[in-house]
């Protein structure tokens, strides 16, 4: 099998449809052998329902997860269950470009030394706006920074590719798959970062394209978690886990007494605005977990019940 298409999902079966819609409508001819798995991790909208029939698709496996699971650990159930050499990843939330797959499968095929263990696509808005060419997370600061290329290179070295994403299966399997006590956030930048400590390279893909059906919106409480308790809190836990995992011990140093306690008191700040009490709890719980784990290299989960 050369390609495995993974897709997981939950209570969003518009967007999956949606999304599956553009698989079938793109050029899958060009690839030799390929499959789609659906991982659903327990929703109530109808999803649990579908069945690989509903689709259409004669190489279609869909898994019900029986209780929630969570993204990171329903990608894993979907790479346990696939066979592809190449194993990609799409959310629910995007329509993919007609010939994204076979420019990333050929990429792929191109360079067979794995000097390039991650690829992806760049990102659009559902608007067609350009999101970003690729990501850099400064391991001092914390910060992610999103840049644009206007150069003429086919692919730009990335800190992790969210949303849309290939990668080879030795690779992924050398990396111990994603670590499931990351929930989300900082995920796919933790894959990469342990990618690239095995020596692979992390890039985006110029010329494939998915489009991403965001809003663009920045610094309100949606954007900073407000839908989801346990991404609020993931986005300050995990970025210090991403810093203490990867960080030079220069970096380490002057993250924990500088900018540590910077995100979540701004991040405190930007949603009090709005009034959102529960989310600056959430925060400070992800902050205190993140000290821990910076200092005895245990992962906390204060939401786990």
């Amino acid at each position: 099998m050369e390609l495995s298409i993974i897709i997981t999902t939950r209570n969003r079966k518009n967007d999956l449809l949606s999304c599956v819609n553009s698989i079938k409508n793109s050029d899958l001819k060009s690839i030799s052998t390929w499959e789609l798995i659906i991982v659903d991790d327990c929703s109530n909208d109808g999803t649990e329902l579908l069945v690989s029939n509903d689709l259409q698709l004669d190489n279609c496996k869909i898994i019900h997860n029986n209780e929630q699971q969570m993204m990171v650990k329903s990608r894993n159930i979907g790479a346990k269950n696939a066979s592809g050499k190449y194993l990609l990843y799409i959310d629910d939330d995007n329509i993919i470009e007609h010939d994204m797959i076979s420019i990333l499968v050929n990429f792929a095929n191109n360079h067979k030394d794995y000097d390039y263990g991650i690829i992806g696509p760049v990102m659009y808005r559902s608007n067609k706006q350009k999101c970003f060419n690729y990501q850099y997370i400064s391991l001092l600061t914390g910060k992610t920074y999103f840049y644009i290329d206007n150069t003429t290179c086919e692919v730009c070295n990335s800190n992790g590719i969210p949303n849309v994403f290939l990668i080879y299966r030795e690779v992924f399997e050398k990396c111990g798959y994603f670590d499931e006590s990351i929930i989300q956030s900082y995920t796919e930048p933790d894959l990469a970062f342990t990618a690239r400590n095995f020596g692979y390279k992390c890039g985006i893909v110029k010329k494939a394209i998915t489009y991403h059906n965001i809003g663009g919106e920045n610094y309100t409480s949606r954007s900073l978690g407000g839908q989801f308790s346990q991404k609020a809190y993931c986005l300050i836990r995990n970025r210090t886990v991403m810093v203490a995992r990867y960080g030079k011990w220069y970096q380490r140093l002057i993250y924990i007494v500088m900018f540590s306690w910077f995100w979540p008191l701004i991040y405190s700040m930007l949603v009090l605005r709005e009034n959102r009490w529960d989310l600056v709890k959430l925060y400070w719980l992800g902050y205190l977990d993140g000290i821990r784990y910076f200092f005895t290299g245990k992962l906390k989960n204060s939401l786990k019940k």
